[in-house]
């Protein structure tokens, strides 16, 4: 048995998330995202595979809602990637539909991207950096 963390794991704990945090503690996007991130730093951080998963589909989900904060959106181009290698059959499919449906949406350009304070990017990143022990 393996210990990689599969996509749609990813894709169900981003989007439980996002309806928590939103619609129950009332958090705009931006503190709803840097939860997710606080919240799963373990998981985010597992590996390279489920770091870009994690930021792709916060992506999609912002950019569907009309608002991106800035620690995620500058971050994309270098963390979201294409080409996974020794990954589930499965789990590549549907990160490559998901990053299909994420260009397509950026390409609209529908969507702001909110300034987010010194202190929240600092701590996104310190999150992002962060080693299980």
């Amino acid at each position: 048995m393996n210990n990689r963390i599969k996509y749609e794991a990813v894709k169900d704990a981003v989007e439980y998330g996002y309806k928590e945090y939103m619609n129950e503690e009332n958090l705009n996007i931006c503190q709803a995202t840097a939860k997710i991130l606080e919240e799963d730093w373990r998981e985010v951080n597992h590996s390279i595979f489920t770091k870009a998963s994690y930021f792709l589909n916060i992506a999609i989900i912002c950019i569907e809602m009309g608002e991106i904060a800035d620690f995620i959106f500058e971050k994309l181009d270098s963390i979201i990637i294409e080409g996974f290698q020794n990954i589930d059959r499965v789990d590549k499919l549907l990160y490559e539909n998901d990053l299909k449906k994420y260009n397509m949406l950026r390409d609209t350009k529908k969507y702001a991207v909110i300034e987010t304070s010194f202190s929240a990017k600092s701590r996104v990143d310190y999150l992002l950096n962060l080693k299980d022990a």
